[in-house]
């Protein structure tokens, strides 16, 4: 059930949450928790393919060059590239859809054998889409929304961005001693932060003595000013908030500071994506309580590995990312040297399996 509250802008609600005993629920909770900010093994399918001999060219668009979770996928994709041999060249999307329609556009004219998007929905970008169909050049989307417009849209899968959520969701109730009175901020403008988001406020929903205040929407275009008032808003209607989370974090530092000129502190601040920022303010307790965290590069060698796939003539669908999600918390984040990337050398494991390495 759900319960409305009027509010200025975005979505406001209060959720009331599943029934259930909730010990057993905190010890569940628990062991997720102790589980993901262990090391994390790798899960390989079966499926390797070598890569050939032919020398290629790919273009790589990253959704904006200054977003770590937009451009270092980009980055291990141009690493995994230049390791087999091929060439890569990098032009940014610069967070528009029309940006991103030119990027495209500025990629085909380079003639490339393939171009690779990240972090972009393929639905805003159908017109260099279209043309990219014209000239038979594949199209690879990566951390975008599953999509019949381009040759293939799987890494990672839903059910990975789910975790990054439900993790977090853990976490807080952990942490709340099953407790959670959350604030929630979603950003409506990358479709792949749905399942993230559903992944988080279901795992409450699990929690009969949790509830979600109240939920807002807003885009990376408001994190400079638009978030920072929308989050003193959320605090002054709800002060007995004790949690509060946001899909990324980027998004993140303008949250700490809205909350530090309320002179509020001391509450669970939950993101996601691993970034270097976040991880150092985590292990420097500076105000984020933990992110969960792809390799970002990694996701960008699974995208290759999809090429690989696609030019042997195999599903690209079977070329999965396989390195799984860190919860990182005060607890490991100074075990953790810049971006977690991986608890294994997956490039070794990448490279020996298209052929390059025995």
């Amino acid at each position: 059930m759900t319960v409305a509250i009027l509010s200025g802008c975005g979505t406001a609600e209060v959720r009331a949450t599943g029934e259930g005993d909730d010990a057993k629920l905190l010890s569940a909770a628990a062991e997720r928790v102790r589980v993901a900010t262990a090391p994390v093994e790798a899960e390989w399918s079966k499926s390797a393919v070598a890569a050939g001999t032919d020398k290629r060219s790919v273009v790589l668009v990253p959704c904006n060059q200054s977003q770590p979770g937009c451009t270092q996928p980009a980055i291990g994709a141009r690493q995994a590239i230049e390791a087999l041999g091929w060439k890569a060249h990098m032009i940014d999307g610069k967070g528009t859809g029309d940006n991103q329609n030119a990027a495209v556009m500025q990629a085909l004219s380079l003639r490339p054998d393939a171009i690779m998007t990240f972090a972009i929905d393929p639905s805003t970008i159908q017109q260099s889409l279209k043309a990219a169909r014209d000239q038979n050049v594949p199209v690879i989307s990566s951390a975008g929304e599953k999509s019949d417009l381009v040759a293939s849209s799987v890494n990672p899968r839903a059910d990975v961005y789910t975790t990054t959520g439900s993790l977090l969701a853990d976490l807080a109730i952990v942490e709340n001693d099953a407790q959670v009175k959350a604030l929630v901020l979603h950003d409506t403008g990358f479709s792949v932060l749905g399942p993230r988001y559903e992944g988080f406020v279901n795992r409450l929903g699990e929690c009969a003595g949790c509830e979600v205040l109240e939920e807002q929407n807003f885009t990376a275009a408001d994190l400079a000013v638009g978030l920072p008032r929308l989050v003193q808003q959320l605090v002054q209607r709800h002060p007995d908030f004790n949690t509060i989370y946001v899909d990324y974090d980027d998004a993140v530092p303008p949250l700490l500071q809205a909350l530090k000129s309320l002179g509020v502190k001391d509450k669970t601040v939950l993101a996601s994506n691993g970034t270097v920022q976040a991880t150092e303010c985590i292990a420097q307790e500076c105000g984020q309580t933990a992110t969960t965290a792809f390799s970002l590069e990694g996701i960008g060698w699974a995208a290759v590995d999809q090429l690989t796939h696609m030019w042997a003539g195999e599903d690209p669908a079977r070329a999965v990312y396989p390195l799984g999600v860190k919860l990182i918390t005060s607890e490991n984040a100074d075990q953790i040297d810049g971006m977690w990337d991986g608890d294994s050398d997956y490039r070794k494991s990448y490279l020996k399996r298209w052929g390059v390495e025995s």
